[in-house]
């Protein structure tokens, strides 16, 4: 029983705790235009198109709008390389690595100012090759790329809904 008050005040002090998200309470809705593509690869601003409208449609914290948001998103493909990353044995490139490199905003249209800005979200993943018969799973620069993007999708619905 002469413990209860401490208990008591260790169980408030755990309700105190408040998350404060970066997202504006008066931003409701979002949208998502096509990403810009600086690279030479012509389907990048679709593919993270798709995944970043995908992504917070199914998050459901904000309404994905085509126009007239509160918010929109806007971003640039600044890098993309899918180069060799490892040498097998016999100095055979076996391994490549995909890096992709971003540039995305928040803006805020009600009070028309930045929520957030990130100059270097980048994505990266490696994949083997090898030949046939070699009992491994196969894989490309399609996988890795799927990888990638989910990676900046990851950080960017975290900056915008998180705040981090």
């Amino acid at each position: 029983m002469r413990h209860l008050p401490l208990l008591l005040l260790s169980a408030l002090a755990g309700c105190a705790y408040t998350f404060n998200p970066s997202l504006p309470v008066h931003i409701k809705t979002l949208q998502i235009p096509v990403v810009e593509n600086e690279t030479l690869e012509p389907t990048l601003s679709q593919e993270l198109t798709d995944a970043l409208s995908e992504r917070f449609i199914a998050d459901n914290k904000l309404n994905v709008v085509s126009d007239n948001a509160d918010a929109v998103l806007e971003g640039e493909i600044v890098e993309y390389q899918d180069r060799v990353f490892g040498f097998d044995n016999r100095q055979t490139a076996d391994e490549y690595i995909v890096v992709m490199k971003v540039r995305m905003r928040l803006r805020d249209r009600v009070k028309n100012k930045d929520v957030w800005q990130e100059d270097g979200i980048q994505g990266r993943a490696s994949y083997f090759v090898r030949g046939e018969g070699s009992g491994e799973t196969l894989t490309s620069e399609e996988e890795a790329r799927v990888v990638v993007i989910e990676q900046i999708v990851d950080v960017v619905l975290s900056k915008t809904v998180e705040g981090w």
